[in-house]
Order: structure tokens, then sequence, then C-alpha cells
């Protein structure tokens, strides 16, 4: 998200010849939104919401009072939270408004999302088994999916709880459909632009394919605490040097080595089967979201 929003800054203009948006698609809030964060912190702290009575409080009851105001809130179910501003300076519009109608348009883009990434927050919560279908109606009633999303991503997963339907949906709306739209109106442009998918499901917790478990092949440190905390000791190493080697032939200047974006919608998909290109993967869904 905030490599997307450096890419639509008028201040970072041709600092950049290529970047990577990961596992989050480019989103901003108005000063109106933000501040419902910075007021809710305040109340709770008992002081006016300026910068200098920020600065004055204890940080541990700074973070505490952090913590309490946006609990329960995910980057996908969304609640309080803190998101980047569209201030007229920095970011005079939303990022995703700014490189669809061409900001960015001859900067080189690797772009993309892992398939399970609901789980991350919907697992450990709890969450993903206090979902039942009436939740999932209820949010097709409300305007947050396409009426026919539980019918068709329910046929695409048999013996799926409701909880797992929900949460593909949610991850679809959130991450993967945006960042496809990206892709698309970046077609034809100067820019290359090439999509990935990151598929391998973690052992650990039932994490499946979820968010941030990508960082440590990425950066090929399976060994780190941080990403044994996600894999577990059985992640598979050629499928980190893999994806080092393809992220790091792009920041190279090469390209990651598989076909740029296009009408055929190539995504390199990292999976329990290794590194493949798949064309068009799961495209009666994207199909659903308008």
């Amino acid at each position: 998200i905030s490599i997307a929003a450096l890419l639509a800054s008028p201040h970072a203009e041709g600092l950049f010849r290529r970047a990577v948006l990961q596992s989050g698609a480019p989103t901003a809030v108005d000063r109106a939104e933000a501040a419902r964060t910075t007021n809710a912190i305040a109340e709770h702290l008992g002081i006016p919401p300026t910068a200098a009575d920020f600065a004055r409080v204890d940080r541990a009851r700074l973070l505490a009072a952090q913590r309490a105001v946006t609990a329960g809130g995910t980057p996908l179910t969304g609640g309080r939270g803190f998101h980047l501003v569209v201030d007229g300076d920095v970011l005079p519009e939303d990022p995703a408004a700014a490189l669809a109608r061409g900001a960015a348009d001859h900067i080189d883009v690797l772009l993309g999302s892992n398939t399970d990434e609901y789980r991350l927050w919907f697992v450990p919560s709890g969450y993903i088994d206090r979902i039942n279908d009436a939740t999932l109606w209820a949010a097709v009633h409300e305007g947050q999916a396409p009426w026919r999303a539980p019918v068709v991503y329910r046929t695409a997963r048999p013996g799926a709880s409701p909880g797992e339907v929900f949460g593909a949906i949610v991850t679809d709306k959130v991450l993967r459909v945006p960042l496809n739209r990206l892709a698309d109106a970046r077609t034809g442009r100067p820019g290359r632009t090439f999509v990935y998918e990151f598929a391998w499901p973690s052992p650990q917790h039932e994490l499946g394919a979820c968010h941030a478990l990508e960082i440590g092949f990425v950066f090929d440190t399976l060994d780190t605490p941080d990403s044994l905390l996600l894999t577990g000791e059985t992640a598979p190493r050629h499928l980190a040097d893999a994806m080092h080697r393809a992220w790091i032939a792009f920041a190279s200047g090469d390209d990651p080595g598989w076909p740029e974006w296009g009408p055929e919608r190539p995504v390199m998909t990292y999976g329990a089967d290794g590194a493949r290109v798949v064309f068009a993967p799961r495209e009666q869904e994207r199909r659903l979201w308008p």
C-alpha cells in the first residue's frame, strides 16, 4: 500500500524505475475518515487530538490506547485502523485512481497477493468458525459482494466452510480484484506489469497461504524465527529459491521469469507443486466483480 502511494505521489516523481506491490492493493481515505481513529484514541486518553498533546503522552500508555481502540479491526473486515490519507499534497488523490489513470506509467511493476490472505486474521481469532451461511448472505445484502458470490465461490470449493467461502470472497474484494484492475489499467502502457500469486499452504495452525507468508520466501529467510512461526520447518526451499531469484531479477531490470500481463492474464503461481504460470486463475470468480 505504501509503495503504491509513493508511485502515485507527485513528490516522488522520477525517483523509481520499478516497484513491487506485495499483498496490498492501493488504497487511501480522506481526512475525515482518518480523523475517526485519531479522535477515538484521543478520547480514550482524555486529551485533545493534536500532535502536541499526543507527544506528551507516555509511550506505553499511548500504545495501550491504540490497541484498545483498534481492537477487532482487520484490513479485510474493516474497523478502526491507520490508513494513508488523501491530503491534497503528498497524496492529491486516491492512489488507486491515480495509478489507473496513468501515474507511474513508465515504471515497471510486479504485483500480487496470497491465495488465502484472510486466514492470518480469520483463523487465530476464531472468526472463521463464527461465520455461517446467514453471514454470507447478509454481506451480499449489504452490498459487500456480488449477489451470486456465495454460490460461485462455494462451487469452486466443495467442502469449504461458510467462513472459508466468506474469507475467499473478502480476499478477492480487498486484494486480488483491485490488483487485477490495476494490472488491466496498465496494459499497453510503457511500464511493464507482472502478476504473481503465492499459493503454498502452510501446515502451521491451519494458516494456508495466508497474508505475509510469502515474505520469508521472497527474501530467502525461511530459517528466521518470524518465518518459522508461519511456515514451520518443512517449507520448500526450492520455492524460496525461485521467488528470491525472480524478485532479484526484477529489481535488477530483467523480467522476473514469466510473461508480462496482457489479455491472457498470466499469473506466476508459487504453490505446492512448485512455480508455474497459470492463465486467468479463478476467472469465473473475478468476473463477478464490477
